[in-house]
């Protein structure tokens, strides 16, 4: 089944009570797993920067990472966090989360990429900004260093990006080139693009979750709100249904239906008994028969041993 994740990130502001709804509303909107992300503002920006004050405010000191783990095990949900430095995948380790995600500003980083390695645990890795080879070699890094499962996540890191900007055909390339299982992380707003990416293959989607869209700042306006999520959920099941498996042979469920809907020969009108067989004197029509479109060149000439009434189907005890 399609791992769904409602990224949270850093919507909660801060607020400590409105992320342990968020959780709530995720696991009720039936999602597989809620992730945070672990930082201190100075992981990421310059202070004084735009983006260092935009952020720091968001920031998830250790106990409350402790509190929002005991609230997602009690809505039994699984608890992720993206972890920004050193210190984070230690306090992580700590909760013992089950999974690590890698943002696409460190996809190539292997200073965290070797830490997060050696926790054995499974990696979801974003690959925005990232050219193959580039993803290539962190693959080849983390395997080197013993690392967990690696899935990657296909990712347009812009926010939001534009429709024409998606290449959601990016994850059935990177399946085949990479070997590897991959999946989605959406950034564009509402829930086509994340539905689509089923389609494609992606066998995680990630989605940011909020639980007001039309809140300014964060990441609210490219987020599923809880009613979008559960849609998505939804969605991403129906698609699991439809895209089945891969099958030909005769175990196919419509199988049954052949001599219902393909065509055999019947007499277009009444033959007499030693009548020869020549174009017009067959139709070719349901029901199937033993003998069907293909045959009719070589029955021409045949003659009727037995007389035949129109709509007759056409067997060999008439030849």
């Amino acid at each position: 089944m399609t791992y769904v994740i409602a990224e949270i990130g850093f919507n909660h502001e801060g607020d400590l009570e409105a992320a342990k709804e968020m959780i709530t509303q995720a696991a009720k909107a039936g999602a597989d797993a809620v992730k945070f992300q672990s930082f201190k503002a100075e992981d990421i920006a310059l202070p004084g920067s735009e983006h260092f004050e935009a952020i720091r405010t968001a920031e998830l000191k250790p106990e409350m990472h402790r509190k929002l783990k005991t609230a997602a095990d009690a809505a039994n949900i699984d608890f992720l966090s993206t972890p920004f430095g050193i210190w984070a995948v230690d306090l992580l380790e700590e909760l013992d989360i089950p999974a690590y995600k890698v943002a696409s500003m460190d996809c190539a980083n292997h200073v965290l990429l070797e830490r997060i390695a050696r926790t054995g645990k499974p990696i979801y890795l974003s690959t925005g900004m990232a050219l193959l080879d580039e993803i290539r070699g962190s693959l080849e890094f983390l395997n080197k260093n013993n690392s967990g499962p690696v899935t990657a996540l296909h990712c347009m890191a812009k926010y939001p990006p534009e429709a024409d900007e998606l290449n959601l055909e990016t994850i059935p390339f990177l399946r085949r080139e990479l070997g590897i299982p991959v999946g989605y992380s959406d950034h564009f707003p509402g829930i086509e693009a994340a539905a689509a990416a089923v389609v494609l293959g992606a066998q995680v989607v990630e989605t940011h979750f909020t639980l007001d869209v039309g809140r300014e700042g964060g990441d609210h306006s490219h987020s599923a709100d809880p009613t979008m999520l559960a849609e998505l959920v939804r969605r991403i099941r129906l698609i699991e249904k439809m895209r089945g498996k891969a099958d030909t042979t005769e175990t196919r469920s419509d199988r049954d239906f052949a001599n219902l809907f393909r065509r055999g020969l019947h007499a277009a009108m009444n033959l007499p008994k030693g009548h020869i067989l020549a174009p017009g004197d067959l139709t070719a029509c349901r029901p199937a028969g033993i003998y069907g479109p293909n045959d009719q060149q070589m029955l021409f000439g045949k003659k009727l041993a037995v007389a035949m009434k129109a709509g007759d189907a056409l067997t060999p005890n008439y030849l």
